[in-house]
């Protein structure tokens, strides 16, 4: 309610939207407040907001292109970094960072980009990133990750930790509420991005959203830790053979159960249920755990899900 309360206030003084360029010479100075702020919690240089973490992709993808990089994927990549001629690798992550400086030293370009996502999806998988750190120093390397999945919760440490140059795009959508996109990177990166005609074409995002975000600092922490205390409460009293694929501090439970859905539907508790990332894969089924979630939803959900299993266990 506190942030509904800001974003009120922010259409108040901006409307509802800004239909306008960024780059036109009228601007409004909100867009910079918040992308600092947006930075310095990110630990970056600096940042660009844009309308959607899609479009964020899409601009880093045009960038590559226009840049004369050429491309290596990693295993379940989001489809917001792909292009027309993209195909993902059938490895496990593991194996696809084993042969990772192979592959490059083999390529025959000398500018490299990788492109992963931070979290493996639609299937929860936490991933490593320690090859980063790692890569070979003879090739002008570009590493841009997808931070959708897990901006929210904190983006993976070791994506920090290389020498080589690393762009991060997300959605702020998902974890924080503001329908728009984030592009991470250096000063010179966003500068350049700026000056794209993909960039300067489009329309922002809402502007009293980033009022909100400026002004609600503090209900964004808050948030965070509620999600946090959420996540641990759950896990700790999760079934025993409970049939999801999840790891510590992520809020996402991902199965293969193929009832559970409507098990779950029957008892008053929708989870996502739908074919990703193309239309003839298989359905996924996944249960998000929110901030706005009570002590109460959850127990409720874990009184459903011992009830699921012990259900199970007897038709076995």
């Amino acid at each position: 309610p506190e942030f509904k309360a800001l974003v009120a206030e922010g259409i108040q003084q901006y409307g509802t939207s800004w239909g306008s360029s960024r780059n036109n010479n009228v601007r409004l100075a909100v867009y910079e407040e918040a992308e600092q702020l947006l930075a310095s919690e990110f630990n970056t240089q600096a940042s660009l907001t844009v309308s959607s973490g899609m479009l964020a992709g899409q601009l880093i993808v045009s960038l590559c292109k226009q840049q004369g990089y050429q491309p290596i994927y990693s295993p379940k990549t989001h489809p917001a970094l792909w292009d027309e001629s993209t195909v993902i690798p059938n490895l496990s992550f593991s194996d696809w960072a084993t042969q990772l400086n192979q592959q490059i030293e083999a390529h025959p370009s000398k500018r490299i980009v990788i492109y992963s996502d931070s979290v493996a999806s639609p299937y929860v998988e936490e991933l490593s990133f320690d090859w980063i750190k790692h890569l070979p120093k003879n090739k002008e390397i570009l590493v841009v990750i997808d931070a959708s999945h897990s901006l929210g919760i904190g983006i993976p440490p070791a994506i920090y930790q290389s020498q080589t140059e690393v762009i991060i795009t997300s959605s702020l959508n998902k974890a924080m509420g503001m329908p728009g996109g984030i592009i991470l990177g250096s000063k010179e990166r966003i500068e350049y991005i700026r000056s794209m005609t993909m960039f300067s074409g489009a329309s922002p995002m809402m502007p009293a959203l980033l009022f909100a975000y400026t002004k609600g600092q503090s209900l964004f922490w808050q948030q965070q830790k509620q999600l946090k205390d959420n996540i641990s409460y759950f896990n700790q009293k999760l079934p025993l053979n409970h049939p999801f694929d999840y790891f510590d501090n992520y809020p996402c439970y991902c199965t293969r159960e193929a009832d559970l859905h409507e098990y779950l539907k029957q008892q008053g508790i929708m989870t996502a249920h739908f074919s990703y990332p193309k239309a003839t894969d298989p359905a996924v089924t996944r249960l998000v755990i929110t901030a706005l979630h009570t002590a109460e939803d959850l127990h409720y959900l874990q009184h459903c899900l011992q009830a699921f299993v012990a259900l199970a266990t007897t038709k076995e």
